[in-house]
């Protein structure tokens, strides 16, 4: 081969290189437009109690086990796989959304005497824990379903052990058209709404401690999550 012939090879190898380079950052800002995220908002819980029937209570974390506790949406393909999907996902970390849906539902319901969040310097008697058992869309059925798993443990906060109180745990599946794109996020803003919807008749009946005799009305003194 001469140096004319490797000349022109050199060139055409660089120019395929330097359209290749150019070629994968468009892919790449392709791909991130087509990326959205979402935050869960359940629809507000009805009432519970007139006056509050509980004590006040501490939220504290909220924790979702794997592989549900990632930020893009966790699918369950048919066959049982479980995937994380790359262009939908949660715009924090789930367990802080859902932990704050659940804030607001419990203030709503009007059964304890005031709700602080974790950070407050407030030792009120009761503590509130969360845990998320499953958060997916799951398309292994003849229909794709939204499925939510959430558990609530009231906690002693007075107690060296931090004892459980009461816990509950509740699940919803809402099932889906996959037509829109945000269809999966509705149907679990659904189950979620059921699920709080539940867990708060469970804790309107739970054996909890009542509030001393005189306290303030549930929203005197809220400390939001």
């Amino acid at each position: 081969m001469n140096a004319l012939n490797v000349s022109r090879t050199l060139a055409l190898s660089l120019a395929l290189l330097a359209a290749g380079c150019l070629h994968a950052p468009r892919a790449q800002q392709q791909a991130a437009a087509q990326r959205r995220t979402f935050a869960p908002q359940a629809v507000p819980g009805a009432r519970l109690a007139e006056a509050p029937r509980f004590a006040a209570v501490k939220l504290r974390g909220f924790r979702c086990l794997p592989p549900f506790d990632s930020r893009p949406l966790i699918v369950r393909r048919p066959g049982g796989e479980v995937a994380a999907d790359f262009y939908n996902s949660w715009v924090a970390a789930p367990h802080d959304l859902l932990r704050a849906q659940t804030a607001r539902h419990l203030e709503r319901t009007g059964l304890f005497t005031a709700l602080y969040d974790a950070a407050s310097g407030t030792l009120p008697p009761l503590g509130l824990e969360g845990v998320v058992g499953e958060l997916a869309l799951d398309y292994t059925g003849a229909r794709p379903a939204a499925a939510l798993t959430l558990r609530l443990l009231v906690l002693d906060e007075r107690a060296p052990d931090f004892a459980v109180l009461f816990s509950c745990e509740r699940s919803a599946r809402v099932p889906f058209d996959p037509g829109p794109a945000d269809a999966g996020v509705r149907a679990l803003n659904e189950a979620l709404s059921n699920v709080l919807e539940a867990l708060g008749r469970d804790l309107a009946d739970a054996p909890l401690p009542q509030p001393p005799h005189g306290s303030a009305l549930p929203h005197a003194t809220p400390r939001h999550p």
